[in-house]
């Protein structure tokens, strides 16, 4: 168990204190990727986000065909 916990202390401080270019890039790209799936996470989750699909919007997507209405 500490040989895992060593580990994952090691790759947490490599991703705090990295050391070339690319690791600061790639830091940087997680970062921005863990913002937008957080900022995703929230929308979707939230209490008042209702689809606006009915059921023409669904016929429309599926590509099923009304018949007319004729008086």
């Amino acid at each position: 168990m500490r040989a895992i916990l060593a580990s994952l202390a090691a790759f947490a401080a490599a991703g705090l204190r990295p050391r070339t270019p690319l690791a600061r890039a790639i830091v940087l790209v997680l970062l921005i990727k863990l913002i937008g799936l957080t900022a995703v996470g929230v929308y979707l989750t939230a209490d008042n986000v209702e689809p606006a699909v009915d059921a023409a919007a669904m016929a429309r997507v599926i590509g099923v065909v009304t018949p007319a209405h004729q008086p």
